[in-house]
């Protein structure tokens, strides 16, 4: 008995690549997340005030600069004025100056805080982590972007579609051919509708099964948020889903799901992306 077989193709071969690389992306992300949960329930007991210096949130490179050689707020205040100011003017491109290190200091010095020797060492310990987690990503969405580059794809045409979300998509789709048609691709991303139903009633809402490729699925909805800021097609479907009473995240599925068949016919025909 003879069988098919189809031989692998480089283009084959990099798709598994992005495959394996989205996923190992997912994961970065989802660690460095809870990380910066953790620092943020550290800080809130040692360091409470720390958040309204820093307007726009702990977690950016002079906050951690400052924290990782002195994360308590007796450390803080206890440096030398010079010192202080140079370490916040470098780390903030030139954002923080004197008169913030001031602010700061007398900010550290009136601190409700615990200046708690087991809490700072695991402040800085989550701080490397988190810095060691923005490198890997970074390495992760360069070989991605490189990869891309190389394919070539139509699904950069979509206009807000980028190197790493376009690449998780590819990636997780793989060879189109496997689809017979749009509706199967939106099954695989869990993207298709669930209703509820009982006797002779048949629910008039539905939500995503949420079944299949978790990776897919959060590639879609994130791409599709991106395509509804900068394509009028998709910002006026978004705008009738939202009017029909659905709440934000529900209308970006039904987005996401449109994004599907756009790409889908994409893909199999081989065409850029135009929806004139």
């Amino acid at each position: 008995m003879m069988h098919d077989h189809r031989f692998l193709t480089v283009e084959d071969i990099d798709l598994m690549h992005l495959k394996n690389l989205g996923r190992f992306r997912q994961k970065l992300v989802k660690n460095r997340t809870r990380l910066k949960i953790q620092l943020t329930s550290y800080m809130d007991q040692v360091f409470p005030e720390l958040q309204y210096f820093f307007k726009s949130g702990l977690h950016q490179k002079a906050c951690y600069q400052l924290l990782k050689e002195a994360p308590t707020p007796d450390a803080i205040a206890s440096m030398h004025m010079t010192h202080l100011s140079a370490l916040l003017l470098k780390a903030s491109h030139g954002h923080f100056k004197k008169e913030h290190a001031k602010a700061l200091r007398v900010l550290a010095r009136e601190s409700v805080g615990s200046s708690d020797r087991s809490l700072s060492i695991q402040i800085t310990h989550a701080i490397e982590q988190i810095e060691l987690l923005d490198s890997q990503l970074k390495t992760v969405e360069s070989e991605m972007q490189s990869i891309m580059l190389s394919l070539d794809s139509l699904i950069m045409t979509i206009p807000g579609i980028g190197f790493v979300n376009g690449g998780m998509i590819l990636g997780e789709i793989g060879n189109i051919k496997r689809f017979s048609n749009a509706s199967k691709v939106l099954a695989y991303a869990g993207l298709d509708p669930s209703v509820y139903q009982s006797g002779n009633f048949v629910a008039k809402r539905t939500r995503m099964s949420k079944r299949g490729s978790k990776t897919l699925r959060y590639a879609l909805i994130n791409a599709a948020n991106n395509v509804v800021r900068n394509n009028d097609t998709f910002k006026a479907y978004y705008d009738t889903k939202r009017a029909e009473g659905r709440n934000h995240y529900n209308t970006l599925g039904h987005c996401a799901g449109k994004l599907v068949r756009v790409i889908y016919k994409m893909l199999t025909d081989e065409v850029e992306f135009n929806l004139d």
